[in-house]
């Protein structure tokens, strides 16, 4: 039975907290980044520290026992106590401690407004003993990790504003239709296509939704979709679909002329890239000096050429 807890157990609480919040070990194989078997086990041990099953899997479907239910209850309050002993320790010292988790929209870093290196640096300098995680996700995604308390801050497109959370706009990104080499519409790039041939051709959807007013948010022919700019980059560069693709991502592709754009005076729309954070901690010391330094880093919002919008 468990009568010490060990950071080990914390650990293992944690595991159990976001694989009930997810509903199952194979649901939370995204959350936690490891696979569905070392979550078992990590199960497992808990149980065996504990003395009890947290948890029924089989092919009835995953539930949590009565003694699941009460655990998760319990954990969620000693995280919590946890999260204030340490906000209260912050308020003691001069130097910030602790971790401060920001989850990044995927493939911003090319874009010539992006200067979230420029704010790591500043964030290092100041506070070096400030520990810091990064990851990037989908859209889609980033928003729902921030409403789950899964990452301190989010950088990236939000499709709504949620009212329980701080919006700051950084800079906008430009999206162009593009098409690869291979591909028949290729030689005739940019201007000498018809707007027909855009409704018969082959496109890479996003694996999200799109703003409703953007030309082909949704093409009448999607024979393949992917959450991340660079898989919409590899079907462009295949020949076998067309799609929007960032600007500044496209690039040095378009500069090889490995890709064309597809009338980017019509077919093109920007999206604002925002910084998020929760009001519950967005005036926590930690979280509001990373919070700072994003934004201090950027102080005027700029479009994709770098740009500041009028």
């Amino acid at each position: 039975m468990l009568n010490q807890v060990r950071d080990a157990d914390i650990h293992l609480l944690r595991v159990f907290v976001a694989v009930a919040e997810c509903g199952g070990f194979a649901a939370a194989q995204d959350r936690l980044n490891v696979a569905a078997s070392t979550i078992s086990t990590q199960i497992s041990n808990l149980e065996t520290r504990l003395g009890f099953r947290l948890c029924a899997r089989g092919r009835a479907g995953f539930s949590l026992t009565n003694q699941g239910e009460i655990v998760l209850t319990s954990t969620y309050k000693l995280l919590r106590d946890l999260g204030e002993f340490v906000n209260t320790i912050e308020a003691t010292q001069d130097d910030l401690v602790g971790s401060v988790r920001i989850f990044l929209i995927d493939n911003i870093l090319s874009h010539p407004g992006c200067r979230f290196p420029t704010a790591m640096a500043c964030l290092r300098r100041e506070n070096p003993y400030l520990q810091l995680e990064v990851r990037q996700m989908a859209p889609g995604r980033i928003e729902t990790a921030l409403l789950k308390r899964e990452t301190d801050l989010a950088l990236g497109w939000f499709n709504s504003l949620t009212p329980s959370l701080r919006y700051e706009l950084l800079f906008h990104e430009r999206h162009q239709v593009y098409c690869g080499a291979d591909n028949p519409l290729f030689a005739r790039a940019p201007y000498d296509i018809a707007p027909e041939e855009l409704e018969t051709a082959d496109w890479v959807a996003r694996a999200y939704e799109l703003p409703q007013t953007i030309h082909f948010a949704h093409p009448p022919v999607a024979s393949a979709v992917s959450h991340y700019m660079e898989g919409v980059a590899h079907f462009v560069l295949a020949g076998t679909h067309i799609g929007y693709l960032p600007e500044h991502l496209a690039a040095p592709w378009v500069a090889r002329d490995r890709m064309r754009a597809i009338h980017p005076e019509t077919y093109f729309y920007e999206l604002p890239m925002s910084l998020a954070a929760r009001d519950d901690t967005a005036s926590e010391r930690r979280v509001q000096a990373v919070r700072d330094a994003i934004c201090a880093a950027h102080p005027d919002p700029v479009q994709d050429s770098g740009k500041p919008i009028a």
